[in-house]
């Protein structure tokens, strides 16, 4: 129903955030103070109120009203109807800038404001970026919601008695005393799954111990206790963990000023110096602050996306130099002499080895925390948020178990596991339309029946794969048909019960399994088929057609990068195939690459933080010794060619054997290549 806008008929009316109605409003409400909030034009909610002043058809709005609808005095009219508050989300977080009206300054202490502002405003609904007079005493402030967040991820919310209310001076007339000051931040308690943040509880909560609590007291309480407040955290891990939602987050978490969220390569200028000026410029605000209000100045957050493009170890950043020139400026402003107490900032990267150590040192970013894959807990709570909406909504089945989801999705980082509930979601939708399509006078597609079933899921496990998991395709060509032979069971079995002791003991987290024999005796078939029966969610093969036109260097990168992704997971497999090949052996010469050897044996050896197992296979058992690979690893298992008891064994398997002529003592890739027929036996 549309009503023409107006005037309040007196200047108490608009000292509370509230419009008014005539009370012969048509609009059927009844138990206006408990039950009903008016929605504005669709999208602006707020409190009402009746007044017998109020002409029929208007509807009566203060200036500041007015103004964030964006509507004249008596020539506009606004869409008006009715909500019900149980309908929308409380508020987690809001977060408010004030200013205050008087021309006097004024100082109080903060909590006594948000005290007297959550009794008045208590059960109000609020917008982001509205506007409202709020009066405590004599004193009047114009009060900005900069920042509302609920779990419903909406604009707009009501306030209740949890909400966190923060408040920060847009201006200078007005101080927020208190222990708090201007830096209160995130409680240790706080709720993250209303931020839509799961999985990540522990890591929040050494950020508050070892970052965030200090700034809880007051500037005299740190100086008597003789420390500094940390300057730098540097978040790192695999990509999808996190860290970028984190930043997104993060200003929401701190009571401080929105913060600075930079990426990495947008610092970097073509101009000389322009590289230099982009980061002291990041910090102007916090230091013109600071001259100001020295410690009571607010905390200035500078997030820096990508830090890895610009922070790189001096020296390795090419001819032109500016990316030392960059380290040493944001060094200057972190750790220099006029560095600042009023700033904190925050490096995400997922390439710890390339940053520069001085930047790592205490002083600069000295907390390093490892956003790693999510646990089972951590999925389930992942699942949790991204299904939570659905399943308010009333479109998840009953019989979709993310305990069960959690369980299987090992290795799956959070941004994957959002990628698959879209892919489930889309598999509904599409059942729903050609459900739809059946009635030729349907245009628009209804919500009706739209459920999402356990079984969307498992489709959608098929479709969607982690990156720090096992790639189906990449094992294709090694499924391969398997013959029961003793010698092919032993090596299995010891295969097998090296596994089960990596994963069980606590005395060491590596362990390693070389398999030898002649080429084509099925050794790597043997090794991939351990692994793929072990369940270890990481499993990848390293081989030579994988390091084809590389040259020494990025051959020896590209082993550590694969090494440095199973030491992610919590459970790995690394296969080194053909270790000979690996190392560019070649018996005319003899040649061979030291530096990919050096490479290969420091792996194996490395104790792992997580549990990992290599397995290696060689042709070349002579080999192997004189380079010093075999006593790098912990078991030896020899695979040997089939002998005529063997191939006895396999005619009886396959009839088809039969009818190769057997000299004795040939590998069995050699046996299967002489088959006249496909193989036809049973696995």
């Amino acid at each position: 129903m549309n009503y023409r806008i107006t005037q309040l008929t007196n200047i108490s009316m608009g000292k509370i955030n509230q419009v008014y109605l005539p009370p012969s409003s048509k609009l059927e409400i009844t138990n206006i103070s408990t039950e009903y909030f008016l929605i504005i034009d669709k999208n602006k909610i707020f409190a009402f109120n009746f007044n017998d002043e109020i002409p029929r058809g208007c509807i009566a709005l203060n200036k500041i009203q007015r103004e964030y609808l964006n509507k004249s005095l008596h020539s506009d009219c606004v869409n008006v109807d009715i909500i019900r508050k149980s309908a929308l989300s409380p508020i987690s977080l809001l977060r408010l800038s004030v200013e205050i009206i008087n021309k006097d300054n004024r100082e109080i202490e903060r909590n006594k404001f948000v005290e007297i502002f959550k009794n008045m405003y208590l059960n109000f609904p609020f917008n982001k970026n509205q506007c409202f007079y709020f009066y405590e005493e004599y004193y009047g402030y114009k009060v900005t919601v900069s920042e509302i967040l609920t779990v419903g991820e909406k604009d707009y919310g009501v306030l209740l008695g949890g909400t966190n209310v923060y408040v920060v001076s847009s201006g200078d007339r007005l101080t927020f005393i208190g222990n708090c000051g201007d830096n209160l931040l995130l409680k240790p308690d706080f709720n993250f799954e209303s931020l839509g943040i799961g999985g990540l509880k522990k890591e929040f909560g050494i950020m508050f111990r070892r970052a965030f609590v200090q700034r809880v007291f007051t500037p005299e309480i740190i100086q008597r206790l003789g420390i500094q407040h940390v300057k730098g955290i540097m978040l790192y891990g695999p990509p999808g963990t996190g860290k970028t939602l984190i930043a997104r987050q993060i200003g929401s978490l701190l009571n401080a000023r929105p913060p600075k969220i930079v990426n990495g390569p947008e610092i970097l200028n073509k101009y000389v110096g322009q590289s230099e000026e982009n980061i002291r410029n990041l910090f102007l605000d916090a230091e013109e602050e600071y001259k100001k209000k020295k410690e009571k100045s607010s905390l200035h957050i500078i997030i820096f996306d990508e830090i890895d493009a610009i922070c790189k170890s001096r020296g390795t950043s090419g001819s032109s130099g500016i990316g030392d020139q960059v380290v040493n400026q944001l060094l200057s402003k972190m750790d220099g002499v006029e560095s600042l107490d009023n700033v904190l900032i925050i490096g995400m990267t997922n390439r710890l080895d390339l940053i520069d150590k001085a930047l790592l040192r205490p002083g600069r970013f000295e907390i390093h925390i490892e956003i790693s894959l999510p646990d089972e807990e951590s999925r389930y709570e992942i699942f949790k948020i991204h299904t939570k909406q659905m399943e308010k909504s009333d479109f998840l089945e009953t019989d979709v178990n993310l305990h069960e989801l959690a369980k299987v999705t090992r290795n799956y980082t959070g941004a994957e596991i959002t990628a698959l509930v879209k892919s489930a979601v889309s598999y509904a939708l599409e059942r729903k339309v050609h459900e739809e399509k059946k009635d030729e006078n349907i245009k628009i597609v209804g919500e009706n029946n739209i459920k999402v079933t356990m079984t969307d899921f498992m489709m959608a496990l098929e479709e969607v794969k982690p990156a720090f998991g096992v790639n189906e395709e990449e094992f294709s060509s090694f499924k391969k048909v398997y013959y029961e032979l003793p010698s092919f069971t032993a090596a299995t079995e010891i295969g097998s019960s090296f596994l089960t002791k990596v994963k069980t003991t606590n005395l060491y987290n590596t362990s390693s399994l070389l398999y030898f024999g002649s080429p084509g005796s099925g050794k790597t078939t043997i090794a991939v088929r351990v692994a793929l029966n072990s369940g270890f969610p990481f499993i990848k093969v390293i081989s030579p057609k994988d390091m084809v036109g590389l040259n020494e260097y990025e051959k020896v990168n590209f082993i550590k990068d694969k090494f440095y992704d199973a030491y992610k997971s919590e459970y790995s497999i690394i296969l080194l195939d053909d270790i000979e090949g690996l190392i560019d052996f070649v018996g005319i010469g003899p040649r061979f690459s030291n530096s990919i050897l050096q490479a290969i044996k420091i792996f194996i050896k490395t104790e792992a933080k997580n549990r990992l197992f290599v397995f290696g296979t060689a042709s070349s058992i002579e080999v192997v010794r004189e380079c010093g690979i075999y006593d790098c690893f912990y078991g030896h298992c020899e695979i040997k060619d089939v002998d005529f008891d063997d191939f006895e064994r396999l005619s009886l398997q396959n009839k088809d054997f039969s009818k190769i002529r057997f000299e004795g003592n040939c590998p069995i890739k050699k046996l299967l290549s002489l088959l006249e027929f496909p193989d036809i036996s049973n696995e």
